[in-house]
């Protein structure tokens, strides 16, 4: 039972957290390593030196084949180093590493000092922290004892007019600095494999959300009415004597939500909670911080909210997801750079038919077999790649199962007008069809999976925003039981 309500708390909360993510690991080794970057060895002439499990390399041979002007003081011992997007310095013998990025300076504590080998006359820096601080991809492939750097803007630099198209979905001409009523209303089936004790988890929801949002506050309420006739009916008669109270309190719930978008501290009010704790009550209200949750996950989540009313830059955009990389190893910086080229190549905007008509354009693609077949076969021309790794990549997209999809796009004079998005997928494990239409104050969707014996969901919704006076209350009201929110109530 108690992962029963688990998985009804976590589907109360799906939309406002998705606890996923990955830290990136940079793995100690007994003896020195090797450096790679953006897929080339470098060579140190044999100067790499392990301590205490980090990769310790000269400062200025790695600091230059990463295109940083480098310079020494002599007198403090401090080492700069400016690229294209940042400066940074420290001094030899100390942990402290000063950053300076849009004009904003931060401080860093590396995990061990530069030091200068008197025997060699070389000073040695920990490679890690070198190209950390230059906004790189860092990890460590085991096998090979390789420190993997990788430079985004090699990969995506070009993201931006590759992929001018699908970025209008992502470009808005509202003025975010004005606050916003938000409505909607959502539907979900789900029906799950035995649960708990061989109990099936099968229920439906229906429910609306309203509120007001700001940049990045927001002032929300959901409302959720759950239907649990179905799964009550295939329980037994001392099952249903021991789910069906609990179950029933959860037919009518809603839920407050207050954002601080700039802090992300977040507060929620429900009574869905107190399933979970008897002792919350209607003045119990649960407090977290998501960008704190998140950033422990390596996520930068308040860099992603922002894109939200900022200018989308996704050259940016793409180097921050490939910063979620659990770990990298020697063939990563290859395997990027030819997805990469291929996913330009599958729908980028060559990809894309238009029709014009004066300002307004149209823009439709089709994606399924015959293109992912065209556009792998173009990705060997562009890389480089053998016939014998086109047909693995092909055999490797298309084994298991089908998947289509069409698009359109529409926009005048620049700005998106509309978008269509409909498509199916047919796999062994999944099945399933989704439907999205919109623009940039609406928004409809229709979602329908079957994943065989585990479980099976379907989901619709529709959304409407439009420009308010009213700014999001994000302050508590007074006297509140405040509690801290438990993340496992939900894991």
């Amino acid at each position: 039972m108690k992962r029963t309500l688990k998985t009804l708390l976590a589907a109360a909360l799906i939309l406002t957290l998705v606890l996923s993510g990955s830290l990136t690991a940079f793995a100690a080794d007994t003896n020195a390593g090797k450096v790679q970057y953006n897929g080339a060895s470098l060579d140190f002439a044999g100067a790499v030196k392990n301590v205490d499990g980090r990769i310790m390399v000269p400062f200025r041979p790695i600091l230059q084949a990463m295109g940083a002007e480098v310079s020494y003081d002599t007198a403090t011992k401090t080492v700069s180093a400016v690229t294209s997007h940042n400066e940074f310095s420290f001094t030899i013998g100390q942990k402290e590493i000063s950053i300076k990025e849009n004009g904003v300076t931060t401080k860093k504590t590396m995990d061990v000092a530069p030091f200068i080998n008197k025997a060699e006359g070389t000073t040695y820096v920990p490679v890690r922290f070198i190209g950390e601080s230059m906004g790189y991809f860092v990890s460590w492939d085991a096998q090979s004892k390789t420190v993997i750097i990788i430079d985004p803007e090699t990969i995506f630099g070009t993201a931006d007019e590759d992929f001018s198209i699908l970025k209008k979905l992502l470009t808005s001409d509202l003025d975010m600095e004005k606050a916003y009523q938000s409505t909607g209303e959502f539907n979900m089936n789900v029906s799950t494999a035995d649960g708990d004790a061989g109990m099936p988890v099968d229920f439906s929801a229906k429910g609306s959300m309203s509120g007001i949002q700001q940049k990045m506050n927001a002032d929300m309420l959901v409302k959720y009415a759950f239907n649990f006739d179905q799964m009550l009916s295939s329980l037994t008669a001392e099952e249903k004597a021991m789910t069906e109270q609990i179950l029933n309190a959860y037919k009518n719930t809603e839920m407050k939500i207050k954002l601080n978008g700039e802090t992300g501290e977040t507060y929620m009010q429900s009574n869905l909670f107190s399933m979970m704790n008897p002792t919350a009550g209607e003045n119990t209200w649960y407090k977290m911080n998501v960008y704190d949750m998140y950033n422990q996950m390596g996520i930068d989540l308040k860099s992603f909210a922002e894109l939200s009313y900022s200018e989308v830059d996704l050259s940016n955009l793409f180097a921050s997801y490939l910063k979620l990389l659990p770990a990298g190893d020697t063939d990563t910086y290859k395997d990027m750079k030819m997805t990469y080229a291929f996913l330009r190549n599958l729908m980028g905007d060559s990809a894309f038919k238009t029709q014009s008509a004066g300002k307004a354009n149209t823009y439709t693609l089709k994606v399924d077999k015959a293109a992912i077949v065209a556009a792998a076969a173009k990705t060997v021309l562009t890389e480089g790649i053998t016939k014998d790794v086109l047909d693995a990549q092909i055999d490797d997209l298309l084994s298991g199962g089908t998947f289509t999809a069409n698009i359109v796009i529409k926009d005048n004079a620049g700005k998106l007008s509309s978008y269509d998005f409909n498509g199916t997928i047919n796999t062994d494990e999944l099945k399933g069809s989704f439907s999205m239409t919109g623009d940039q104050k609406t928004a409809k969707g229709q979602m329908n999976f079957d994943m065989q014996d585990l479980m099976k969901m379907d989901i619709s919704y529709q959304t409407r925003i439009s420009e308010t006076s009213q700014k999001p209350n994000i302050s508590l009201p007074a006297d509140v039981d405040l509690v801290e929110f438990p993340v496992s109530m939900v894991q």
